[in-house]
């Protein structure tokens, strides 16, 4: 067992997703489930249904009426969307009795889903079959901080001093004192809740997208939400000229660059709406 794994295996809060998004995920799998079954399985938890609700109000999916039932909402979203939010609400409700004394938990969230939105919007201009599937990619990605934090409060303080340094020089850092870093450390959390290895390839590769083989693009593209997540937060205007994490992020990604601006004022028209949808 590697060094990352080690550290979310003891993590016993984090070990497992819990068990209703689990079988959420096998009803979805089968090809006859109907929509009023889903509908009855996810209002066993009222907090659950309650996130569906609202996400599917949300301007996330800009619908132009109220949608007030479950059926409804799952009607309208389709059956590939109700997993990733399912799972986008699972995420924020599993983590959110995790709270590490030297993280800003609300500035986490924000750059979290900044991340997400911001790939699902370059999924989106790239004609990408699931969109919903690179928001989920984004809301992964800086996980393994969580457990880093959680597990290793010193390294905290330490990264915490480190604030005006890039994300790969952070991530230098944790590897020179932990043997890993928060990419690998989300990867093995993704494989140890039973999530697509893909995602666990795009996540671990991050910062080095050249390394993801076959997922290189979407890691291309998770790096440049990244950095403009990070230039978003910073308060700095967002154009073709933006510094992506990795030099070979904007040929990998395949995304026009002249469109950042775009991806960015779509991303912020829709934060609040989001953050306040999944309760964060």
């Amino acid at each position: 067992m590697g060094i990352a794994e080690e550290l979310v295996s003891n993590q016993r809060a984090l070990a497992s997703l819990p068990t209703l998004y689990y079988k959420v995920r096998s009803a979805l799998a089968d090809p006859e489930v109907v929509i009023q079954a889903l509908s009855d399985l996810i209002s066993t938890d009222p907090s659950l249904a309650a996130a569906v609700l609202r996400i599917a109000n949300s301007a996330f999916y800009g619908f132009p009426r109220k949608i007030e039932t479950l059926s409804r909402a799952i009607g309208l979203i389709g059956l590939n969307q109700l997993g990733d939010i399912v799972l986008a609400s699972t995420l924020a409700s599993t983590f959110q009795g995790i709270r590490p004394q030297k993280m800003d938990m609300a500035r986490f969230w924000r750059g979290s889903i900044r991340r997400a939105l911001l790939c699902r919007s370059m999924a989106r201009h790239l004609g990408e079959r699931d969109p919903e599937r690179f928001f989920i990619l984004g809301l992964l990605s800086d996980m393994g901080h969580l457990v880093l934090y959680q597990t290793q409060p010193d390294l905290a303080a330490i990264i915490l001093d480190m604030a005006s340094y890039s994300l790969s020089d952070i991530a230098q850092k944790e590897r020179d004192m932990l043997g890993c870093d928060f990419a690998e450390v989300g990867a093995a959390l993704i494989l140890k809740w039973q999530l697509p290895e893909s995602f666990a390839c795009v996540v671990r590769h991050q910062l080095k997208p050249i390394e993801a083989g076959e997922q290189a693009a979407e890691a291309a593209r998770l790096n440049l939400a990244i950095s403009i997540a990070e230039a978003l937060e910073r308060g700095e205007q967002i154009n073709a000229a933006c510094a992506p994490l990795c030099p070979d992020s904007p040929e990998l990604s395949g995304v026009d660059l002249t469109l950042l601006a775009v991806f960015a004022e779509e991303c912020e028209s829709q934060l609040e709406s989001v953050v306040s949808s999944l309760g964060l």
